[in-house]
């Protein structure tokens, strides 16, 4: 994924603009339109499959910690994991995108992707996020805090 800092507090992404640790903002559809026939070079073209799914590499990279160290992940099975999780982030964040507008706001937070996967029926996931957003937060305030390798602020 692309970033590009625009200004001291954006960052644009691929879609949309990071604006602080825990909000996002997403284009409107008009301006995904635009810029989606521009990138494929030619209007009604559909988008290259390196701009709708995550990286593959990074998905293997989380399968491999799951298996035994030995043991190996099929191209194909990484693929459907790679589609899978991709479709499963985008239906999460239309959940959370909807009730952004039903409350006339631009920004999804993490308690609009929270209150989506309730609504999608993944309540069993809504407490342990709570945590981990509450316990993000604190470290990302805290003037002290520690990031760990592999993660960026």
């Amino acid at each position: 994924m692309e970033n590009d800092e625009i200004g001291t507090d954006l960052v644009r992404l691929d879609n949309g603009f990071l604006v602080e640790e825990d909000s996002y903002v997403v284009h409107s559809d008009d301006v995904l339109e635009e810029e989606n026939n521009s990138d494929s070079n030619g209007a009604g073209k559909p988008l290259r499959e390196q701009d709708r799914f995550l990286p593959i590499a990074n998905i293997a990279k989380i399968m491999k910690r799951a298996i035994p160290e030995n043991g190996k992940i099929a191209k194909d099975a990484r693929e459907c994991v790679q589609e899978c999780i991709s479709e499963f982030i985008s239906f999460v964040t239309s959940e959370a995108s909807d009730r952004c507008q039903v409350e006339k706001r631009k920004t999804i937070n993490g308690e609009d992707v929270l209150f989506a996967l309730n609504t999608l029926g993944f309540d069993n996931y809504v407490e342990p996020l709570k945590l981990y957003l509450k316990k993000f937060r604190e470290m990302a305030l805290s003037p002290n805090s520690v990031v760990p390798p592999g993660h960026n602020q």
